[in-house]
């Protein structure tokens, strides 16, 4: 072929892009070309301007002042004493207040991206299609306050430790960095301000009962709202929106896409099989100091994905369906590595001294250390500790911030000196009570000069997920509530699955997971002026774990004592319907999330329709943390307590 004659297929193909018409070409004329897409505006208004307390700017301890007293440790007097026997008052520094040097900021915004998608179909035979959607986001971040971690540099040198792109500087909003690895998702292009990506870009062979997909893809087994049962696949991408968009929508814009082969196959009306390899893809939380970061920036991430080879990796697994009359049944089996990954207190490899000088706490660390030819810069290189700025301060916040993440304060203490031997020469020992650990915790942040980073390791484990579902559609009396009501029950099963440990040992938690979902639906007609209203129910019951995936054992604590953990397993129920008006020009939605230990969640909203192109959505989320009393640390959505807020949406459609 001519560059000629290249040229005028390329721009057959592309006028058939932009019309939808049939490409003219000789071996082109079989291709067809549809695209479409849209452009919208996203934004979220805090309602109680609340900031997230994960962030260095809404931390309740920014600007509080809390006393602070350093005590002798037992490994100077030969273990003759305890960590609440001897106050230490030799250092001029040794009754100093905890205070961090950031102010509390509120914010009007939390959350404000321009939003485009364009998804392109290729016909290329009657049997193969090509399938792209190409997804691009941008957030200017001129609506929120902003940290700058470098106004920190003043003190002790600045934060020194992780990924600079992560923990210096403004926030990075959008680049998923891991250890040894600025780019693990490879069908993604991200800067500090934008992200562009393909949910899917796959070529689909149907030929009579065979359904086969190759590419990046995204594969949805559970369409719950709120619940994840039989969606097992992928994780979730939690950069944008966390898990705060409409709650209706079941993830959609959530699940991270991976290379993967999907084969579906049916045998016949009433018995389908799907199967999938894929490469496995973690799932991707807020970077710091983002709006929804959910891991507190007192600590840094070293995210192993690629460094422990798990970027290599794959997942797979095989579901059947089939049906029978009223009935249907599912199973599956899937071995996968757990997307959400575990947690673990790993060492900073920071080599920097504790500050001061011969008068305050942290120089005479450094003087008797230095008779035995050492230096408290390389010892604390071993440890996950780093003498640095925008970590934690005092006692008081780290058993609040211990709470708030589901963590065992007193556990993670003695965690960190037995895993780590270069913490006993420090001078730290274990404990056995909560006033002991008060203690020796602000004896370390009076020598830190202030108070600590901690750093802690990601990592993956394989697991395998069995599922069992059956449902069951009545009937009734026509038109009745009653007829056509469909039942559905959902159970998998995860043996020895591995979770973070309350107190982030190296050695986790291994435990047996099950988890079951029950959701009845139903559309019924109130009146003929009207559409049907599609309703929805649904309970789900966790073992050992909440909605989030943390294990049970790290609930429970308070800024005055160590989690204590719960039991009884974890018991959530939803509620939603959704209500078109006539000609679908607007829609009405309600969701409802209730946790049954004390929280809850509710999210109304409307979408308007007014031309063809254009859709106006509106929805408000409001969580309560902590009703009836509940402690917070014991619910399930105290964590995204500060999350209350009215969201917009203007879109136009092309």
């Amino acid at each position: 072929m001519t560059n000629s004659k290249r040229m005028a297929a390329a721009a057959a193909v592309l006028l058939g892009a932009a019309t939808g018409a049939h490409a003219d070409g000789g071996w082109l004329d079989d291709i067809s070309v549809s695209a479409g897409g849209f452009v919208r505006l996203e934004v979220a208004g805090a309602s109680t301007r609340d900031t997230n307390p994960a962030n260095q700017l809404g931390n309740a301890f920014n600007g509080r002042s809390v006393p602070r007293q350093a005590y002798t440790p037992p490994a100077l007097a030969a273990g003759l004493i305890t960590w609440d026997t001897l106050p230490y008052n030799l250092s001029t520094d040794a009754s100093s207040p905890g205070l961090r040097p950031m102010p509390y900021e509120e914010n009007d915004v939390n959350y404000s991206i321009l939003r485009g998608e364009l998804e392109v179909g290729m016909t290329l035979t009657p049997d193969l299609q090509l399938i792209g959607r190409l997804r691009a986001i941008y957030d200017p971040g001129e609506f929120y306050e902003e940290f700058d971690a470098d106004t920190l540099n003043f003190d002790r040198g600045g934060i020194s430790g992780g990924d600079p792109a992560l923990y210096r500087g403004r926030p990075n909003y959008f680049e998923y960095r891991v250890e040894g690895d600025a780019h693990p998702n490879p069908l993604e292009w991200a800067g500090e301000n934008y992200l562009v990506y393909f949910p899917a870009l796959i070529f689909d062979y149907n030929r009579g009962p065979l359904n086969v997909r190759v590419g990046n893809q995204q594969i949805a087994w559970g369409q719950a709202i709120f619940f994840r049962v039989f969606d097992v696949v992928d994780g979730l991408d939690l950069r944008r929106h966390l898990v705060l968009d409409y709650a209706q929508e079941e993830y959609a814009d959530e699940r991270v896409p991976a290379l993967g082969l999907r084969v579906g196959y049916q045998f016949s009306d009433a018995l389908l099989a799907d199967a999938f390899i894929q490469k496995f893809q973690p799932t991707v939380y807020g970077n710091p100091n983002t709006p929804y970061n959910v891991i507190p920036v007192q600590f840094t991430v070293h995210d192993r994905y690629s460094e422990g080879g798990w970027d290599d990796e794959y997942s797979y697994g095989l579901r059947l369906k089939a049906n029978y009359g009223q009935w249907g049944f599912q199973a599956m089996a899937v071995q996968r590595y757990n997307p959400d990954g575990v947690f673990r207190w790993t060492a900073s490899g920071v080599d920097k001294d504790l500050p001061g000088g011969p008068l305050t706490l942290g120089g005479q660390v450094n003087a008797l250390l230095a008779l035995e030819g050492l230096t408290s810069g390389e010892l604390m290189a071993q440890t996950p500790l780093e003498a640095s700025p925008g970590g934690v301060y005092s006692a008081n916040e780290w058993y609040n911030y211990s709470a708030w993440a589901r963590l065992d304060g007193t556990g993670l203490v003695n965690a960190l000196i037995h895993d780590f031997p270069a913490a006993r020469q420090l001078f730290a020992s274990p404990v056995e009570t909560y006033e002991q650990s008060f203690n020796q915790l602000n004896t370390f942040f009076i020598a830190g000069g202030s108070g600590l980073r901690g750093h802690i390791a990601r990592e993956y484990f394989q697991e395998e997920v069995y599922g069992l579902g059956a449902s069951y559609v009545t009937e009734g009396e026509p038109g009745s509530l009653f007829d056509q009501l469909i039942i559905n029950l959902e159970v998998n099963y995860t043996p020895d699955r591995v979770f973070t440990a309350p107190d982030l040992n190296g050695e986790f938690v291994k435990d047996d997971a099950w988890v079951g979902a029950l959701v009845m639906e139903k559309y019924f007609r109130f009146t003929q002026a009207f559409p049907a209203t599609y309703f929805v129910f649904q309970y789900m019951h966790r073992s050992v774990d909440d909605l989030f995936g943390r294990h049970l054992s790290g609930y429970g604590g308070t800024e005055d004592h160590s989690a204590t953990g719960v039991s009884g397993g974890s018991n959530y129920y939803v509620f939603a319907f959704q209500q078109p008006f006539p000609q679908d020009i607007y829609r009405a939605g309600f969701a409802l999330l209730y946790d049954q230990r004390g929280s809850m969640l509710v999210q109304p909203g409307i979408k308007w329709k007014p031309s063809g192109a254009w859709t106006v959505e509106a929805f408000y989320t409001h969580v309560w943390g902590s009703i009836g009393g509940a402690e917070p640390s014991e619910t399930l959505l105290s964590t995204i307590d500060h999350a209350d807020e009215l969201t917009l949406r203007l879109a136009y459609q092309f």
